[in-house]
């Protein structure tokens, strides 16, 4: 099977391609941006595509899930990936001798209460983390680092300056990864990501989730993303603790599209397991 991802080899993605495959053999292929990589899906150059969708520290990652709203998509698997961001630079050299640090701007922003210590050094967003180390690697300027995963370090023979400094040293990221819709599968799942656009009358929202109480779905997830070409309206997306499957959730599927709404089940999948955080030590 191929796998697309967004970045290069040594990117978090690349983490979570390995344990989606869980020990099968396959091709993994970086794309440079979000949209070429759910376009090679589109077109069948790849079987699956991972998304990084939410942060446990940055939350939501909103330029991913966009994409997702009106496509024939459909999310199979969750898998979490913990993050620990390191510093890295292209040999061994002091904190203080650092001018500039390139990472992507999710690990920028996870990393910010650390940075921030440090006001010599100018911060600058690059298109992924493993894409940072490898351009650190190639460039002459012996000063400057990244934040990527230390096994970026180990995969371009860089040296990690300090390792853990994520703020939250928890940090986590949840991935969903998506195939072509054949028609969703009625097989077991314990949890779906949904779509969904109401009106804006009064009391819409209310009502949408008043449905899904009636019908004992439980909501575990709701945001509300803008409606393009529509100013100041809103779509949500929406994860419940049930599969497309159950009777209580079609239910209330079929209530809330009969009331006129959109509704886009982006899948149904098994529940991704959470990283075990034992022996953690805060930076």
């Amino acid at each position: 099977m191929i796998i697309g991802y967004q970045g290069v080899e040594g990117s978090y993605s690349t983490v979570a391609c390995k344990n989606f495959a869980d020990g099968e053999d396959y091709e993994s292929r970086g794309y440079l941006t979000f949209k070429l990589l759910v376009e090679a899906l589109q077109n069948d150059e790849v079987d699956y595509i991972a998304l990084p969708v939410e942060n446990s520290t940055s939350g939501p990652i909103t330029r991913t899930i966009d994409l997702m709203k009106y496509l024939e998509v459909e999310a199979i698997s969750e898998v979490y990936v913990k993050i620990d961001h390191a510093l890295i630079t292209k040999n061994p050299i002091e904190l203080s001798e650092i001018t500039k640090v390139y990472s992507h701007p999710e690990a920028l922003e996870q990393c910010y209460t650390y940075l921030s210590q440090y006001p010599n050094i100018e911060v600058l967003e690059f298109q992924d983390t493993a894409g940072a180390v490898q351009m650190v690697k190639e460039s002459p300027d012996e000063t400057i680092a990244s934040i990527a995963g230390s096994h970026a370090a180990n995969l371009y023979d860089m040296s990690v300056i300090r390792e853990n400094i994520s703020d939250n040293p928890l940090n986590t990221t949840r991935f969903l990864f998506f195939k072509n819709r054949n028609g969703l599968s009625s097989d077991f799942k314990d949890k779906s990501s949904l779509y969904i656009e109401t009106d804006h009358s009064t009391g819409s929202l209310n009502e949408l989730l008043s449905i899904f109480k009636e019908n004992d779905v439980n909501l575990v997830y709701l945001m509300s993303r803008p409606i393009q070409n529509k100013p100041f309206s809103y779509g949500f997306f929406i994860d419940v603790e049930s599969g497309i499957q159950e009777t209580g959730l079609r239910n209330a599927l079929d209530r809330i599209t009969s009331k006129g709404a959109y509704v886009n089940v982006l899948g149904s999948f098994e529940r991704g397991k959470i990283p075990s955080y034992d022996g953690i030590v805060e930076n």
